[in-house]
């Protein structure tokens, strides 16, 4: 069981990287088998996805970190910071000159501000940071036939000298990381994707300490107005996933969900995610659909501006959603659920929920006997001025009327306003 060390800026392909000193650049060259760990050096930035390859399950392969400083990023985006990346289309309106891979679905100005507005139409350009691409598709499946590139951006003068730093967010790749059985991934930032943060299928996998950030915004439906993205996406499947004390900020859609397609997801078993910071996110921290879990928790996480960032910006509440015009923005979204069966569990246990300020902490649109297999407890919800819960049907305001419906959050409470 090797352990492995990539610098990409000092590191030897020649070396044996199995030091610090004797670092490799290029991990995709690597053998890798059962039980190896993989370290990226700590402050390293690869602008391209992380390719991980999983082991087996009493020896998975683990990447991570090595070293002093911030954790290893994997970026999806393209800098077009330099004024010469820009000229002048029309009065304040500035096109991109720099080639960029893909779609645009969000620009990250100076130090991570999240505060560009994405529009359907060039025409609706028209304050700072609004903008259009080109690219933008009819539909979700993305046409074969692909519109040449213009990315416009409104700006009172040259972007470049507008903003300090400037970060354009494509589809690029679709995913900054690919969730693979017997995986381990600790201490590694997933940074500015168009789409999503690290996705798949698979079992025993745990994501522990990882940070993302600026994840998605990128179009789904142009009929519809709907744009998409999520930092950690289990599809069809994922039993035995551990997420924890992981860290998410600016997220389009959700944060954490496992869904898949329709009547063919299977039920998530061992789905734990818990001690996590989730702040700023367009759908909810945890979103669940399609089939109730057969076990899933979501315990001790902290939970904060959800319905807030990016993903409300430019245009008018509620959000363009598959459910609209039912209210985006909680803590917690159940739906697409049409029953479950009497073994199934979901814990929703010991969280704090901050602001929902469009939205609810915990929106449930699920059958209910699915709601019935939840247990709710011991959570610290903040007052709302829209609805503190959605569930039973019903939108709550009255925290104790809800409680007593329900059945739920018995032991919870209502923090003081």
């Amino acid at each position: 069981m090797a352990v492995y060390y990539i610098d990409p800026v000092n590191g030897n392909d020649g070396a044996e990287g199995l030091c610090p000193d004797c670092a490799k650049k290029d991990y995709e060259k690597l053998s890798i088998l059962p039980g190896d760990t993989v370290l990226f050096k700590r402050g390293s930035v690869y602008r391209d996805k992380l390719r991980s390859v999983g082991g087996t399950e009493e020896a998975p392969v683990t990447y991570g970190a090595y070293g002093e400083g911030e954790s290893p990023v994997f970026c999806g985006s393209v800098d077009v910071s330099s004024p010469a990346d820009w000229e002048e289309a029309a009065p304040n309106i500035w096109r991109c000159l720099k080639a960029v891979p893909g779609e645009v679905g969000n620009f990250v100005f100076n130090e991570d501000e999240c505060t560009a507005a994405f529009h359907w139409e060039k025409n609706e350009l028209s304050q700072q940071g609004d903008f259009w691409d080109a690219r933008f598709y009819g539909d979700h499946w993305r046409e074969a036939q692909i519109p040449a590139q213009e990315i416009l951006l409104w700006s009172e003068k040259n972007p470049g000298e507008y903003y300090s730093h400037i970060e354009c967010v494509p589809y690029g790749q679709r995913n900054l990381g690919d969730l693979v059985s017997n995986l381990v991934l600790e201490d590694l930032c997933a940074k500015n994707s168009g789409v999503h943060g690290f996705t798949g299928s698979g079992r025993n996998i745990t994501i522990r300490r990882c940070q993302f950030k600026n994840i998605g915004g990128c179009a789904w439906s142009a009929k519809l107005h709907i744009r998409f993205g999520n930092a950690v996406e289990l599809w069809t499947y994922g039993d035995d996933i551990l997420v924890e004390d992981c860290f998410f900020k600016n997220v389009y859609d959700s944060c954490v969900t496992q869904q898949g397609p329709g009547k063919d997801t299977i039920p998530a078993k061992n789905f734990i995610c818990r001690r996590n910071v989730f702040d700023t996110y367009g759908m909810a921290a945890f979103e669940y659909r399609d089939k109730l879990p057969a076990y899933a928790e979501f315990t001790d996480n902290v939970c904060k501006n959800a319905g807030c960032g990016f993903a409300m910006l430019g245009i008018e509440l509620p959000r363009q959603s598959e459910i609209w015009p039912q209210p985006m923005g909680h803590h917690i979204f159940l739906w697409r659920i049409d029953g479950a069966e009497a073994t199934d569990e979901l814990r929703i246990c010991g969280n704090d929920f901050g602001p929902a300020p469009v939205g609810a902490a915990i929106y449930s649109i699920i059958a209910p006997e699915a709601e019935a297999q939840m247990v709710l407890e011991n959570n610290a919800y903040t007052p709302n001025d829209v609805m503190i819960n959605h569930f039973a049907g019903k939108s709550w305001n009255d925290f104790d009327a809800y409680r007593k419906a329900t059945g739920k959050d018995l032991t919870s409470v209502l923090k003081e306003a």
